[in-house]
């Protein structure tokens, strides 16, 4: 007797769940000790002093990122995304604002210095507890020369009060705090596009480093990225969208990893169920035709009996035993079915027959059907 089934395979959702937090959390770790280890550095060189309040945003976010890959990966991967979008422009704006900012923080520091020691009475030296006060380096050089004038109107008289003083500084830092701002913004900007390219160098070297089994898939991802940097040159898409656009490949690459170990780990479930019931297996194939892929996986029994089984990426296995004599091919089968799922959590659902011929067949053994079975 020969009959052949098809049947769509899925793990437990909670065998499947645990493998999709296992790859997410793994991935998005990876960004994070990068983050930390740019954050670190970014704290030695000072930036603090620059960006305050860009340095305490990444500080918060890496802490929930570190708390999510526990509760919540899917969650933590999407804040890795948006720390991603902007760690790199921090890093080029504070070096920047250092690079610029340092020699006139230097001179206006020792200019301080000498011009306190000249000055005695109490309206300069409010306006010097003032000037202190101002503590990021640009929004000091913003306001280098408004505070210069408003000295020179001070020595000379035109400033009656300490009131008038603080007014006239608080109004001098307000106006520079807007244009530390709009510079902040520019820098970005200009910036952004590098930090896009600088991304997707790094996704096109993932999908080369995870080794994907279905090489399709790898060169769909390449010829994607490929695009993106072609819309980059010509100026096609905005840089938000094309930012969108390759939030949306990390993730369908997460995806494809997914279902390729989840099919792994169903192709094990099968080889030791099917060594269990005396069968001798052949080393598993990759085989790929019109698109898909699918491991073909073929054992033996000394008697000649013999399964086949394909299992695919959508959660589709399609198998065969043959070469048994009359119906005795059905007590197989039946274990085969049964210690999938209660032994390896393989269930298998939506059960089509697609033949069954009750004579010993053996001149089509090498066809199995197309995985079109039902799903799990």
């Amino acid at each position: 007797m020969s009959r052949s089934y098809e049947y769509s395979y899925a793990m437990e959702a909670a065998r499947r769940q645990a493998i999709y937090n296992a790859r997410v959390s793994a991935t998005t770790e990876q960004f994070y000790r990068r983050y930390m280890e740019q954050y670190d550095q970014m704290n030695v060189k000072g930036f603090a002093a620059y960006i305050p309040s860009e340095m305490n945003r990444l500080k918060s976010d890496l802490a929930q990122i570190r708390e999510l890959l526990v509760s919540n990966p899917t969650e933590a991967r999407d804040l890795s995304f948006e720390v991603g979008s902007y760690i790199r422009s921090m890093y080029s704006l504070a070096s920047t604002a250092a690079e610029q900012f340092e020699r006139a923080e230097r001179m206006r520091s020792e200019r301080m210095k000498a011009e306190r020691m000249e000055q005695q009475n109490k309206l300069m030296q409010l306006y010097f507890e003032m000037l202190r006060t101002i503590s990021n380096p640009i929004v000091v050089n913003f306001s280098v020369g408004d505070m210069q004038k408003l000295r020179q109107d001070i020595e000379s008289g035109n400033v009656h009060s300490q009131v008038e003083v603080k007014k006239n500084v608080q109004s001098i830092i307000a106006k520079a705090e807007i244009k530390s701002e709009e510079w902040k913004k520019n820098t970005v900007i200009e910036n952004k596009k590098k930090d896009i390219e600088s991304v997707l160098d790094e996704t096109e070297q993932r999908v080369k480093n995870e080794k994907i089994e279905n090489s399709e898939k790898t060169a769909e991802f390449i010829n994607k990225i490929k695009k993106l940097r072609s819309d980059i040159d010509s100026g096609i898409s905005d840089l938000s969208a094309i930012k969108s656009k390759l939030s949306k490949i990390e993730t369908e690459i997460d995806d494809t990893l997914i279902m390729e170990e989840v099919r792994r780990e169903t192709v094990k479930a099968i080889i030791k169920q099917l060594r269990s019931q005396e069968f001798t297996v052949e080393k598993p194939q990759i085989v790929q035709n019109d698109g898909k892929s699918y491991v073909k996986i073929v054992a033996q029994r000394p008697s000649g009996k013999r399964a086949m089984c394909n299992i695919d990426l959508h959660g589709k296995i399609a198998y065969k035993f043959d070469n048994y004599e009359g119906m005795t091919c059905l007590k197989d089968i039946e274990k085969f079915n049964i210690d999938l799922e209660e032994i390896y959590s393989v269930k298998l659902s939506d059960e089509r027959v697609l033949w069954s011929n009750p004579d010993k067949l053996s001149m089509d053994a090498e066809l199995i059907p197309k995985n079109n079975g039902r799903n799990a």
